[in-house]
């Protein structure tokens, strides 16, 4: 009889895990191809084509498709070329856009943009069974593997990095396998006993592999090593059970340093300027909300980007009223798990290390990450995994907790978890839908707005600082495509070329050739107004600065 009820028990659990895998992998393919894409995401596919983005003509009017060239399809690349165009031209490791490369070869449906986000989109639903056996495997709990594999699928946040072509799921399932390794190595610890080789092989290679995916690994590392630090300053051994531990952090030196050059210089370049930290006393403290909004939107999302203001504002007060209600029952519940297991100190001292870095680099450094929601991958699983282990106790309703799970509109604790999962759907839906996570550039709202106010032959214009600005036009010209518009022509002014110039002679000979009338966009130009009135193209009233692009419209006669 309990062998027969056992068994049912693990049918259940595996009928579980694959609803919520099929839910996860249902969500990151819904409008997968629909939303425009993001200038990081034309890297990816500019990169793993084997073309860079060298080919582009400044200074010229060029067509669409020569604008396009980056992503264009060829079959005379190959990984070497990959490896060559990326290391030269970025600042990336190689082997996501290696392993995009080999995709892009296999999965062909005529929508290059729907192949590269595939590609991650199968690899975020692979972190829904990762995380339910890092669940099971912490906690040795299958109602905590549930729970993780259920938070993982509906995960707005989740959901986002999978619809990207970028290399952050993979990266992830780096992260999933290094951090098992963690929570092993540190039973052992406990026990004294030697580390078991295989172990430490698999803990070595997810790190390395974990940085030639993304550099921001390192900091998985040394939130890592700052848990097992701690267990070395506690023990204080040189040898004995100590020396494998020894071993797994040789093996992870020699397949990361040999990316320490190229890291070094990353913080030098002009395509990280961007995120710069703003030490103005009205803009210092605005990391810390930033970094708190992050948190929460893992879990919960609602419409609050790009909505009327009464959607917005009605968004957030639900959002704070769920939080309300379900922070007691959580609290008590992590309460609870920290009593019961060793394992979960590990992941609060791993997900306490990854914070305090990047406050380090924020504040100390002076690269705001804050600035971006995608750098905060490093420590996603963790806190999805500590929220299941959380609601694990929820559901559970042990003795001792109802206190708690009452205090806060008298909400017990499987109410509790059905109203996480309900929200995390709910913002699942909301990023699929383009209602969160929206682009920071909206190609498709610009050339709506091109649209409905040009009726005669369009030059869009862009001053070509980096790549970033090359990308950004690219992603315009691919929006056209998309939407089998007229395309118009494009012109790119290299800066290098015309530094301390409002406006460039060469932007002034392009319009003199050009037939009139033309209308001048604007997008991301620096051009002096005066001097274009001259050439007798005048400034429309529309002028706007959102949708990722500064824009200003001309007449020319």
């Amino acid at each position: 009889m309990i062998d027969k009820e056992q068994n049912r028990g693990n049918w259940l659990h595996i009928v579980g895990l694959l609803g919520w895998l099929t839910l996860g992998i249902g969500l990151r393919f819904t409008n997968l191809g629909d939303k425009s894409p993001s200038s990081i995401e034309i890297s990816t596919l500019g990169f793993s084509l084997g073309n860079g983005f060298l080919a582009v003509p400044l200074d010229q009017v060029i067509s669409l498709d020569t604008l396009l060239l980056p992503v264009a399809v060829s079959g005379e690349t190959s990984p070497a070329t990959v490896i060559t165009r990326l290391m030269s031209e970025s600042n990336h490791p190689p082997l996501y856009f290696v392993l995009t490369h080999f995709w892009l070869k296999v999965v062909s449906v005529g929508d290059i943009l729907w192949e590269g986000r595939s590609l991650s989109a199968i690899l975020g639903a692979a972190a829904i069974p990762a995380l339910f056996g890092f669940g099971w495997l912490t906690f040795r709990s299958r109602d905590v593997a549930q729970m993780a594999a259920a938070l993982m699928a509906v995960s707005p946040y989740g959901i986002y990095l999978a619809q990207e072509a970028r290399h952050y799921t993979l990266t992830i399932l780096w992260i999933i396998a290094s951090l098992s390794c963690l929570v092993v190595a540190t039973r052992f610890l406990e026990s004294k006993k030697n580390l078991p080789v295989w172990v430490g092989c698999v803990w070595a290679i997810a790190n390395s592999l974990g940085v030639a995916t993304h550099y921001f690994f390192f900091l998985v590392i040394y939130a890592e090593g700052l848990v097992i630090g701690w267990f070395w300053w506690r023990d204080f051994h040189w040898t004995g059970y100590w020396r494998r531990i020894y071993a797994v952090a040789a093996g992870t030196a020699i397949g990361c340093l040999v990316w320490l050059p190229v890291i070094l210089g990353v913080s030098e370049q002009e395509l990280t300027d961007w995120i710069e930290t703003s030490y103005a006393l009205d803009e210092i403290w605005t990391p810390i909300p930033r970094l708190l909004a992050w948190w929460i939107t893992m879990v919960f999302l609602l419409p609050v980007e790009g909505r009327p203001l009464v959607v917005t504002i009605l968004s957030g007060l639900i959002l704070l009223l769920v939080l309300v209600w379900v922070a007691p029952g959580v609290i008590g519940g992590l309460k609870g798990q920290m009593k019961s297991t060793n394992s979960m100190s590990v992941l609060v001292g791993f997900l306490g290390g990854a914070i305090a870095l990047f406050l380090i680099i924020i504040y100390v450094m002076g690269k705001d990450l804050s600035l971006a929601a995608r750098y905060h991958f490093v420590y996603f699983p963790v806190i999805i995994v500590l929220l299941a282990a959380a609601l694990a106790i929820c559901w559970q309703e042990i003795k001792g907790m109802k206190n708690l799970l009452h205090f806060s509109l008298k909400a017990r604790g499987k109410q509790v978890v059905v109203g996480v999962l309900l929200m995390g759907l709910l913002g699942g839906i909301t990023v699929v839908t383009n209602y969160g996570y929206q682009k920071n550039q909206r190609a498709d709202l610009l050339i709506s707005q091109i649209q409905a106010n040009s009726k005669v032959p369009v030059l869009i214009a862009t001053t070509y600082k980096t790549h970033a600005e090359l990308r950004s036009l690219i992603g315009v010209g691919f929006e056209f495509q998309r939407q089998q518009l007229q395309p118009p022509s494009f012109i790119l002014l290299d800066k290098n070329n015309y530094a301390g110039l409002e406006t460039p002679d060469v932007l002034q000979k392009t319009l003199n050739k050009i037939q009139r009338p033309l209308d001048l966009w604007g997008v991301n130009l620096n051009a002096d107004s005066d001097d274009l009135e001259a050439l007798n193209c005048w400034g429309d009233s529309l002028k706007s600065n959102h949708n990722g692009y500064r824009v200003r419209l001309y007449h020319c006669g």
